[in-house]
């Protein structure tokens, strides 16, 4: 038989002991670990519905009052029969601005500026998080 180097015998010593204790520390003789899942901070759920800010809500409330007896939109749960589903069609904020400000498309089914600065930007920034394609 061979004899191991020196070097090598401690070595294998060291690693046998570092095997020995590695289930050791607890009292439940368990060799697992409970872990605990950190949910501080993690995005929610597609399906969860996500808080609207201070400047959305009133959007929300403005697109009531100013646009809910023309346009539907689940969102604002209102149901207008004269323009479009606005829960239908992807729109970003400066769309949305956009048509406020010259009316629709300009047709002038829609009277241009109903709403303006803040306001417009509120209703903008809402109806932009309500349609398809919001948050992606």
């Amino acid at each position: 038989m061979k004899a191991m180097p020196r070097g090598g015998a401690a070595a294998a010593v060291l690693a046998a002991a570092a095997l020995l204790t590695t289930g050791c520390g607890g009292d439940n003789g368990s060799d697992t670990v409970e872990q605990e899942t950190a949910t501080a901070g993690a995005p929610q759920a597609p399906e969860v519905e996500q808080p609207l800010s201070a400047a959305k809500r009133h959007g929300r409330d403005l697109f009531i009052q100013t646009c809910g007896a023309c346009h539907t939109l689940d969102a604002a749960g209102t149901t207008g029969q004269i323009g479009p589903n606005l829960g239908d069609i992807p729109l970003t904020e400066s769309d949305v601005r956009t048509a406020i400000r010259i009316g629709g498309r300009g047709s002038g089914n829609m009277p241009a500026n109903l709403l303006q600065g803040k306001d417009a930007q509120d209703v903008a920034a809402f109806v932009a998080a309500s349609g398809p394609g919001a948050g992606k």
